[in-house]
Formats: C-alpha cells, structure tokens, sequence
C-alpha cells in the first residue's frame, strides 16, 4: 500500500504514548499538546500572589486583635502610669499573635 501524500502525519506524541504502554494513562502534557493541535489555546498564566492567604489573614488578624487590647488596655487603665499599660499591651499583643500564629503555621498546616 502506497502512503497518502494528503495525509496529516501522526502526532508524535501519540507515537510515543503506544510506545511506552498502551494500558497507562496520558499525562496532562500530552493532553494539552493533542488539544493545541486541534486548535485550543494554551490557559493564560497563573499570577502568583506576593503573599499567600494564610499570612494574610493572620497579619489581618494579629493587627485588628493586638488594636484592640491596646484600646481596651488604655480604656480600663486609663488612670493608671502609662509604662504599666504599654507593658500590658505588649505582653498581650504578644500572646494574641503567639497564639494565632500557632493556630494558623502550627495546627492548620496538617490540614
């Protein structure tokens, strides 16, 4: 039998997918460059965020938290020396964002 000169040549990467096995499956490679060929465009490129959403939401949480007992500290303590405050703000804004922290890198990471 004589070849088809009109005859679209074989993918060559369907040459190499019945060569390695015709039991496994294609990989998404594969798939994507049989798609191009028919005419499908290729997906437009993922953006990478500069920071990812658990360090968001923790910065979000850490910041309005450690606000809010510094404004609860001064508020009851208003009377109070204003060193005392400070070290009660610091010491619990410390502990809000240790604890969160341990929430959001130390438990939530096994999930």
């Amino acid at each position: 039998m004589e070849p088809n000169p009109k005859a679209k040549p074989k993918s060559p990467m369907r040459t190499n997918v019945r060569s390695a096995g015709g039991d496994r499956f294609p990989s998404n490679e594969e798939l994507l460059h049989e798609l191009r060929l028919h005419g499908a465009k290729p997906p437009p490129p993922r953006e990478i965020p500069a920071v990812s959403r658990r360090t968001r939401d923790y910065l979000l949480l850490a910041g309005l938290g450690s606000a809010v007992i510094a404004g609860v500290a001064f508020r009851v303590l208003g009377d109070s020396e204003v060193t005392v405050v400070l070290k009660l703000v610091f010491t619990g804004g410390a502990l809000w964002c240790g604890l969160l922290w341990f929430i959001f890198y130390g438990v939530m990471s096994r999930y």
